[in-house]
């Protein structure tokens, strides 16, 4: 009886934020209804803490082609940091909106949102997963166009465009896999991979679909457009739990430990690597707080892009891999939605507060910096140990990479720190008991994570803290000499959303010269039938000469 009671939460989690989007718009009750919305993720919350994966199932045969809904070990990591960031940022936004009809109307998409999150975490079936995703990432675009001005809506289009892109890939790639397979059920799919004659294809299309999500090298750009202008709640989630969306889609669906191949693994390793630096060298050019923070989360990713390329490669270490990727996912999740909320808060003239909420912020960045006894350290010795897996010289020059990338998440940091100093102009609204006890909260989650994880905290026992200092020493001693030389100082910001510029660009071109093309595309294809039917002709005349 108390084991159906608790797996029950797993169903509240993700029917409670649905059933109060209606009920916001009764006036009588709406009071009741906003308070109860701020509160909406705490039911996922406790169904991340006290279900039990081995025995959290729910099976719906009746729903759609079969739904399935459960919880494995991936998942309760996934579901706990979603929820504890939902929450957080669900309190804070009581208190962040003081007109009761922007709570309103914030709220609306945020619930949507959130139940879209819970629900694809506790998924188990491709369709299942695809619904929830789906409500996830059309709800979002109502929290990055919040703010209604031009903004708001450039970026908006941009996120909205590379949805309903993703979607469509998506949507192809999951009808390919359910070809292969008479369940739908993530293990029958994943197993189907290697009798699937469009393997290859349904990698990339998944690969592609959700690293817009994850916002991988060249599908980022929607990233540093929408946390700018977002509400500072929506670029919180946004950041910390959304994007980890498209890794739980990648680690669900990709056969990862199921196949080998050498060329997804070198090109999806290539591409974490590129995202690791270039996220760094153009987040150090910006100054706006939120900005930097999107192309750091750009970074991050990166990182994990990487570790799926392991997957490709190491499918024989499969399993403990993933049990770093989602440590870091974790660890990354409630460090950057801290930072978001922080952020927020510096709108006050007051200098204590400021040096109050400024310390507070130090603790999310020094995790990400990795310093010793920190949710970062665990999570860049997890992956520098993988690293050894990998043959000579390889083993080591990934090992070097990862070092360096710590030196530059570090830099980063100190660079964040930096823009929003006490003496610095103030940014985002002014600090409330409201908005600030749920983000101590967060910051207390952070700092108790290392330790409240059984393998986390023997690698604390364990582990020789020292060199990691060495990253945070090397970062200081770099910020100190980029601080000498002016010429360094005064580089100009990229603009937000970088090569979005050149997208655009080329897409005026086409539109604008898009006559020219179809006539280049119509003789073009003449041609190739032409040339076609040519060849045929003159292979049978061959086969007739040699028979």
């Amino acid at each position: 009886m108390y084991e159906t009671s608790v797996n029950s939460l797993l169903l509240l989690g993700v029917l409670w934020p649905l059933m109060l989007v209606p009920l916001l718009s009764l006036k009588k009750i709406r009071p009741i209804t906003l308070s109860l919305a701020a509160w909406a993720g705490i039911p996922a919350l406790f169904a991340a803490l006290l279900v039990s994966p081995s025995i959290a199932h729910w099976n719906f045969p009746w729903l759609l082609l079969g739904m399935k809904i459960g919880l494995d070990a991936t998942g309760t990591l996934f579901l706990l940091g979603s929820a504890l960031l939902w929450s957080v940022a669900g309190i804070y936004t009581k208190a962040y909106f003081s007109k009761e009809d922007r709570q309103i109307s914030f709220y609306s998409f945020f619930l949507l949102a959130m139940a879209g999150n819970f629900g694809l975490v506790i998924s188990q079936d491709i369709f299942s997963f695809y619904l929830f995703f789906t409500l996830m990432s059309f709800a979002s675009y109502g929290l990055v166009v919040f703010n209604k001005d031009k903004e708001a809506f450039d970026a908006g289009l941009v996120y909205i465009i590379l949805v309903v892109i993703g979607e469509v890939m998506l949507f192809v790639a999951f009808l390919l896999l359910a070809q292969t397979s008479d369940v739908t059920s993530f293990e029958s799919v994943r197993t189907g991979f290697i009798n699937n004659p469009n393997k290859n294809l349904v990698i990339l299309l998944l690969f592609t679909a959700f690293g817009i999500k994850a916002g991988i090298i060249g599908l980022h750009v929607w990233l540093p457009l929408a946390h700018p202008v977002a509400p500072t709640p929506a670029s919180a989630v946004l950041s910390g739990a959304m994007i980890n969306a498209g890794l739980l889609g990648w680690l669900r669906f990709l056969p990862l430990g199921e196949i080998i191949s050498l060329y997804w693994a070198a090109g999806i390793i290539l591409l974490g690597l590129l995202a690791q630096f270039y996220g760094v060298i153009i987040g150090l050019t910006q100054r706006n707080p939120k900005t930097l923070l999107a192309y750091s989360s750009i970074s991050q990713m990166g990182i994990m892009t990487m570790l799926i390329g392991f997957g490709f490669y190491l499918p024989e270490h499969w399993k403990s891999i993933l049990a770093g990727i989602t440590f870091f996912a974790l660890h990354h999740g409630l460090s950057k939605g801290a930072l978001f909320l922080g952020v927020g808060m510096l709108g006050s003239t007051n200098k204590l507060q400021r040096y109050a909420i400024w310390l507070g912020l130090c603790i999310p960045a020094l995790a990400l910096a990795a310093v010793p006894y920190s949710s970062g350290m665990t999570a860049k010795f997890l992956l520098k140990s993988y690293t050894a897996y990998f043959a000579a010289p390889w083993s080591s020059i990934l090992s070097v990479l990862l070092v360096i990338g710590t030196v530059n998440t570090t830099l980063l940091m100190i660079r964040l720190l930096y823009l929003v100093r006490p003496a610095a102009a103030p940014f985002g609204v002014s600090t409330s008991f409201s908005l600030l006890w749920p983000w101590i909260l967060l910051l207390a989650g952070i700092l108790s994570l290392p330790f409240s994880l059984d393998f986390s905290l023997k690698i604390m026992r364990e582990l020789n803290a020292l060199p990691f200092l060495y990253p945070l020493f090397l970062s200081i001693f770099i910020t100190v000499f980029i601080r000498k030389i002016k010429k360094l100082q005064n580089i100009k910001p990229v603009p937000a959303g970088d090569i979005v510029l050149y997208y655009e660009k080329v897409l005026l071109f086409l539109i604008r010269n898009g006559k020219k093309f179809n006539f280049i595309l119509l003789y073009y294809t003449r041609f190739l039938s032409f040339l076609t039917a040519k060849i045929t002709k003159f292979s049978d005349k061959i086969a007739a000469w040699i028979k």
